[in-house]
Parts: structure tokens; sequence; C-alpha cells
């Protein structure tokens, strides 16, 4: 955190300008794919925490987990080690969802961030084979901090005026990259909001951690707004939308008459009232 704020990256980049910070970090202080190998082999860890994808396809779930027995129950969504391995040997990425759920380091991290900005953070591990990627070019509708763990990345960026989009999505014309730069251990990368991107590996195994720090929608703000006022005043909405009334409406028929109804006074056809008893 305080390298981000030192380099000004919430000051002057956000939300204007991707930065790299050159050996930033130090790893060690955060996890490695020695660590993840024995989470793999040997721990609690379940699907939806880890996936496995490879050029933005997904296999099912089925192809790289496993049940096991949890005290005296078959308990599915545990890692098949050996799956993982296979598919990661055919260039599959291993991901890592929502780490700060049960990684302390990595949770403190998030934590400092959603002290530092207004932004609801998430936090995934991508470990990725050589010349793979796990990702097709893609725009995530957040900002995006990347800490290089293990190995190189070679990130490509398509920062067009028509690129650069608001919403996440995969309509990303990948002809023409506006930046390419390799991220080593130690690099951070920040990437603004909605900036389009990819990556692959380089020269052998790349691990790097990522942080996504969503903003706020205009539509989120509103619906704060709206709930602070009425916690503040909770008579405040009826003052413009007055409860339902208790009384039902009436449904009776209008009154009948067993005779047409004539007129004395002026000339002309009177409608009759409704025969009664039908």
């Amino acid at each position: 955190m305080d390298t981000l704020r030192g380099e000004g990256i919430f000051a002057d980049a956000w939300n204007k300008e991707f930065r790299i910070l050159r050996g930033a970090v130090d790893p060690a202080g955060h996890l490695s794919s020695a660590f993840i190998e024995q989470k793999l082999d040997a721990s609690l860890l379940r699907w939806p925490y880890f996936s496995v994808l490879r050029h933005g396809a997904v296999p099912p779930e089925s192809a790289y987990t496993r049940s096991r027995d949890v005290i005296g129950h078959q308990r599915p969504g545990f890692p098949d080690a050996a799956a993982v391995r296979r598919l990661m040997s055919a260039g599959g990425t291993l991901k890592l969802n929502q780490l700060s759920d049960w990684h302390r380091p990595t949770r403190t991290v998030v934590e400092e961030l959603q002290a530092a900005a207004p932004v609801a953070v998430a936090s995934y591990v991508f470990w990725t084979p050589p010349e793979s990627r796990g990702m097709l070019p893609h725009r995530d509708a957040s900002h995006v901090v990347a800490l290089q763990l293990e190995g190189r990345k070679e990130w490509q960026l398509y920062a067009g005026s028509q690129q650069v989009r608001a919403d996440a999505g995969l309509d990303v014309d990948a002809a023409h990259p506006t930046h390419t730069f390799v991220l080593e251990p130690g690099d951070v990368l920040y990437l603004p909001h909605g900036w389009p991107h990819d990556a692959v590996a380089r020269d052998g195994d790349s691990l790097h951690l990522t942080f996504t720090l969503t903003e706020p929608t205009p539509d989120d703000l509103l619906e704060a707004l709206g709930r602070h006022l009425l916690d503040a005043d909770p008579g405040l909405a009826h003052r413009f939308h007055p409860p339902p009334s208790n009384s039902a409406p009436s449904t009776s028929a209008p009154p009948c008459s067993p005779t047409p109804a004539t007129s004395t006074t002026t000339p002309g056809p009177t409608p009759p009232s409704p025969p009664c008893g039908r």
C-alpha cells in the first residue's frame, strides 16, 4: 500500500494512465507456487475457490475435482491434484479465487486497499505454464493491480480511443496493441478501469496476484443515498407515496329494478336498470 501511495497511483494515475512499478514489492511476503502445491495435495481448498482455464475456456469442474471423505461424509469439489497438473501441462492456468477469504497476508492487502479508496476489492492468483494465457483479451469493469510473484509475464494493452470502456467484455480488437511490456518478480502493474489487456507467460511458469478494485456505480450511490435517508427518517417515503388504504374498493353491482325505468320529464328512451335475480 505504501508503494502505491508513494508512486502517486491514487493521486495522479487513478483512472488516467497505467503505471509499472519495477521491483516495488518483495514476492516472499506473498504466496508461492510451492505453497499452492501444498494446498492442492493436502488442504480443505474447494471449488469454486480454484478453477482451471485456458484461453478463456473453462473445463467442467468434474475434470479437475474429486470427492473426499470428511468426518465420514463424502464431500465433492476438492482438487484432484493429478488432474490439475495434467491440465496445466496442456497449457491450462490454475486460478485461485477470492484468495483473501483464506490467505491472511492477502487479506491484509485487501483491507489496506479498501481503507485507502472507496472500492470493493477482490483477489485472484494466476499460475500459468510457459507460452500460455488463461484469458482472452478482455476489459474488466474495475481497476486492476497486478503483482508479479514468480516468472515473467508479457502484457499487451489495447488502449485505443474506441477500446477503453466502462463495462467488462471480450469485444476487444487485439490486432493493434498500444503497449507491450514484461513484468518480472517484484514488479507491480496498475491498470485503470476498463483498459483492455491480456497476458502470456514467457520463458517458464508465471505466478501473479491480481486485485480488482471496483468503484460504486451511479446506481449504487443513489441506492445508498436512499437507504441513508430512510434510515434517518423512516416516514419519509409515505410523505410522497401514501400507504394503501385498508378498505377494499366496492365490487357491488348498481341497484336493479324489476321494471324498466321511464322518464316523465324528457322524451326518448331511457336505459333500463339491471334486471334482478340474474
